[in-house]
């Protein structure tokens, strides 16, 4: 009897190291089956308990962070994100309206590798919660961005180098004059001093007109570097009455030898919105100079800007906020019905061949839309047309209350 019991036992403890060592290797192979799956993922996954501590992560994911699951140090959240950022994936986790966050992804050496994150969080039947996260790298999409956004720069910087040489006849000629002035009363100073007699006031009114000259001549120049130089991406902001004023200043002779009759209402409130001077001088040269070849043809050219504040819809708030429109019209030609709908689009052009690339409307509504803002045109074939932009206008307390809002 006391050798069955002993048989009885020793065939239950052979069952039972069979059934751990059966369990063990279907651990194993469900181990083994789960990294191959997690090899196989591109994206960088994570896997983290209810606590936020990362207990699980793809060969993905350790190469490109540098990473390693290491046992003495836990990862955290914390670890991979910031603490502020943590913060608001904890609180979306929580509320289960984890859909889509955008975050900078430390690595080993502490660089930032820009992701798009979607998570999601899962219960085993033993109660045990498990947060997912899989990241999308994004660093070739940015990479792509900023060459998109220098190519926009390098573009304009070309197009404004363009209206440059368009408008070189026209300064020529506006140097051209003063320079003349200078050497005449520069060669009448020279006769006064070798003539008989006081002409102290001759000569203090010649070289009085000389320096007016000078200055005339240097503010030319310096408003032709100003359109030379290159666009800078730092917002601030910018007053569009004097812009319009330097654009017209600098077209001055280009407006004269046209013979154009130039109408300017610009409003006495203040006409200030957030963006970038040398892009927003991009935006009207490129109007006006529009506007002038459009009358080409024309027996009496008329120029009309104008300038006022409006409220308009904010699509993007979807509240009515005070925008500041500024209008170019003009009695040229005017633009058919059938092509106002592509009179924006890229490299279309109503020039002749060889006249142009067709680059300059479709970079102004780039230019418009990238500061909130849109444009909108209105013509009647023979009878001229009429560009109106709509930037919303700066307003600091606005700003501040964003700003402090945010911070809150």
């Amino acid at each position: 009897m006391h050798d069955q019991a002993i048989k009885i036992l020793e065939k239950q403890r052979q069952d039972l190291v069979v059934r751990v060592l059966k369990k063990h290797e279907e651990m194993e192979a469900s181990r083994s089956f789960t990294e191959r799956i997690l090899a196989g993922i591109s994206e960088l996954f994570l896997l983290m308990d209810q606590d936020f501590r990362v207990i699980q992560t793809n060969r993905e994911f350790l190469q490109r962070t540098g990473f390693t699951l290491d046992d003495d140090r836990q990862l955290t959240l914390e670890d991979l994100v910031g603490p502020d950022k943590a913060e608001a994936i904890r609180q979306a986790f929580a509320k289960g309206e984890f859909t889509e966050f955008e975050a900078h992804l430390k690595t080993g050496k502490g660089a930032g590798l820009p992701v798009k994150m979607r998570g999601s969080t899962h219960v085993n039947p033993n109660g045990l919660v498990l947060h997912m996260l899989i990241c999308s790298d994004c660093s070739e999409f940015y990479d792509l961005m900023e060459q998109m956004q220098e190519g926009q720069k390098q573009l304009i910087h070309s197009s404004r180098l363009a209206s440059l040489g368009e408008m070189a006849a026209g300064v020529g000629h506006e140097l051209t004059q003063p320079l003349n002035a200078i050497l005449l009363f520069a060669r009448n100073c020279l006769k006064a001093l070798d003539a008989p007699g006081d002409h102290t006031e001759m000569l203090r009114e010649n070289l009085q007109i000389i320096i007016d000259r000078v200055n005339k001549a240097s503010s030319i120049i310096s408003t032709m570097r100003s359109f030379g130089r290159k666009v800078e991406e730092e917002q601030a902001p910018v007053e569009l009455n004097g812009i319009i004023r330097k654009i017209l200043s600098f077209l001055e002779s280009h407006l004269r030898l046209s013979e154009i009759f130039l109408d300017l209402r610009l409003t006495e409130q203040p006409c200030e919105v957030l963006g970038v001077e040398v892009r927003l001088e991009q935006v009207f040269l490129n109007l006006v100079q529009n506007a002038i070849q459009a009358m080409g043809r024309v027996v009496v050219p008329r120029l009309t800007i104008t300038s006022r504040v409006t409220n308009c819809l904010n699509l993007t708030t979807m509240q009515t906020e005070p925008y500041i429109q500024v209008t170019v019209a003009d009695n040229g030609e005017g633009v058919p019905e059938v092509l106002q709908k592509k009179i924006f689009d890229p490299f279309f052009t109503t020039r002749e061949v060889g006249t142009g690339m067709g680059l300059g409307l479709s970079i102004v509504d780039r230019i418009v839309r990238g500061f909130s803002g849109y444009i909108e045109l209105e013509s009647t074939p023979g009878k001229g047309a009429c560009f109106s932009v709509y930037i919303p206008q700066y307003r600091q307390e606005a700003t501040l209350g964003q700003q402090q809002g945010g911070k809150a």
